[in-house]
């Protein structure tokens, strides 16, 4: 009997996984975010560090899926019975256990981070990270306002990736000026276009009618050029911090993609996210 609910449990939690974070994807997406980090504030590999980073992102993203499953499920509930909390595959309390194992693993990998490059007092910065991602998991206690308020909620919610510079040039000791601003505003400007990406996509309702919780559906083809601007914007000012053209070069492969399959939804995502990883490798490399 143990063996069939833990064998139960085993498989509910794959399904979970599956739809709602995947693995392959998040793993992929946290050492590539690592990577851009790594070379935006230091010049050469350091790759005991780089996994540090890599695992803090990555469990920094599942404890905030976790909390956005508590947050959202009045809205879930009512517009998408079919996701896995509300098909009750996955119990609160599982969730829970989830969040706070993340949470664990998300400090270790930024004391691992911290010890890798030799200062491990940075890690004290990642606190304002922490301590952001609390008040959007509340809503900064103003959850009505920003209900109502998209593009602000958007703003409020993405505010927290100009942190991680802090932290990652406190490691480093990577010093502020204006090549180190460009990479780091770089670097903000892209995760602000990968969460556009993340739901650049039209979402329905169980009576067909269309849910106004992406940016496709609020912003309409705004959200398209967002993401081009935004690699436009972003290979400009890692070739100033890079003094390269190879970014310019990829910037302008990537836009000229977007142009040529703005109608094709699947497509335009898929350019950004490659785009993404194409430009975390260079930043690491050059």
């Amino acid at each position: 009997m143990t063996r069939i609910l833990i064998g139960g449990l085993m498989r509910n939690l794959r399904e979970y996984f599956k739809e709602r974070f995947p693995l392959s994807f998040t793993i992929t997406y946290s050492l590539a975010t690592a990577a851009m980090l790594v070379g935006l504030s230091h010049q050469g590999g350091n790759l005991i560090a780089l996994i540090g980073i890599a695992m803090s992102f990555l469990f920094f993203m599942l404890r905030t899926r976790v909390t956005d499953e508590f947050k959202d499920a009045s809205h879930d509930n009512q517009n998408y019975p079919n996701r896995p909390v509300q098909r009750g595959i996955i119990t609160k309390r599982s969730l829970i256990v989830i969040g706070i194992t993340s949470l664990v693993l998300e400090l270790t990998g930024v004391a691992i981070a911290g010890f890798a490059t030799s200062h491990p007092e940075a890690s004290f910065y990642y606190l304002l990270i922490l301590t952001f991602s609390v008040f959007t998991a509340f809503e900064f206690f103003a959850g009505e306002f920003l209900e109502k308020h998209f593009n602000l909620y958007y703003l409020s919610h993405q505010a927290v990736f100009l942190l991680y510079p802090i932290w990652l040039f406190a490691m480093f000791e990577t010093q502020w000026n204006l090549k180190s601003i460009a990479g780091a505003s770089a670097f903000v400007i892209l995760m602000a276009s990968l969460e556009v990406m993340r739901k650049y996509e039209l979402r329905t309702n169980p009576a067909g009618e269309v849910v106004k919780d992406t940016y496709l559906a609020v912003w309409g083809q705004g959200a398209y050029w967002m993401m081009l601007l935004s690699a436009v914007v972003s290979a400009l000012l890692f070739s100033y911090q890079k003094d390269s053209i190879l970014f310019i070069v990829s910037g302008g492969v990537l836009a000229l993609a977007l142009l040529i399959l703005i109608k094709n939804n699947m497509a335009v995502r898929g350019i950004v996210i490659l785009g993404y990883l194409v430009t975390s490798v260079m930043s690491y490399l050059l």
